[in-house]
């Protein structure tokens, strides 16, 4: 199984890709947004990224140092500070796998961030409305009482945000290939749509149709992959 390959870097190796994921998402965890990362860790993290497929155009003119941002959807990243004062996230998961993501990720990443404002007003008027005196509101799935900051909208099933993006595309009689995205720019932590007109015809199909739960954020994300279309149905190739 691929997770069963070692993987090898300059100052360290791992039994299996899980040993390496679980050791930099520890190391991760352990900055907030903002924060420089060490230099005991950078040199971990120059060796991890020389195993990118896009390595030289990563690095650039060379790195300066590593720190961490939060991305779009609210989690954090690891970012390249070129020598130059340029920079652009990378993702130690890709590094790891050296699997870059499919067509269909991309697509369905640069739909998302089309309707990522519209998700968080949906999310910050639900606790505007329902919030109780400790501020916080309760997960739909868990149960438990969540602040604003660990709460993600989800989309309910059967449309789940994979099957609005392939109705949509199908309604129009597109495939992946003919949806335009940007790819490979510096700082790009999702893909973008280039068409003004096709973004706002999704943001529009979207919010006619999405229906949204709030929930846990490590519950949204734990559903993402449960909820995913199983072959046999409808697809997009």
């Amino acid at each position: 199984m691929a997770r069963g390959k070692p993987v090898e870097i300059a100052t360290r190796s791992f039994d299996n890709q899980s040993r390496a994921t679980d050791y930099f998402k520890e190391m991760l965890s352990r900055y907030k947004a903002g924060d420089r990362v060490d230099p005991t860790d950078s040199l971990d993290l120059s060796a991890l990224l020389e195993r990118h497929d896009e390595y030289a155009q990563k690095v650039g003119c060379g790195v300066d140092h590593f720190e961490v941002i939060t991305t779009e959807h609210g989690t954090n990243c690891f970012r390249i500070v070129r020598t130059d004062g340029s920079g652009t996230d990378f993702s130690y998961r890709h590094c790891i796998t050296q699997r870059p993501p499919t067509r269909k990720q991309e697509v369905s990443q640069a739909f998302r961030r089309t309707v990522q404002l519209d998700l968080y007003s949906a999310r910050d008027k639900f606790f505007s409305e329902n919030k109780g005196p400790d501020g916080k509101v309760t997960c739909a799935v868990t149960k438990e009482r969540i602040g604003r900051d660990d709460a993600h909208m989800d989309h309910r099933p059967p449309m789940t945000f994979e099957v609005i993006v392939t109705t949509f595309l199908e309604g129009r009689g597109m495939s992946l290939d003919q949806v335009p995205i940007t790819s490979g720019q510096d700082d790009q932590v999702s893909p973008e749509i280039t068409d003004p007109d096709l973004a706002e015809a999704f943001r529009s199909y979207h919010a006619r149709i999405a229906k949204l739960d709030i929930v846990k954020t490590v519950v949204n994300l734990s559903q993402s992959a449960r909820h995913r279309i199983k072959d046999g149905r409808v697809s997009l190739t």
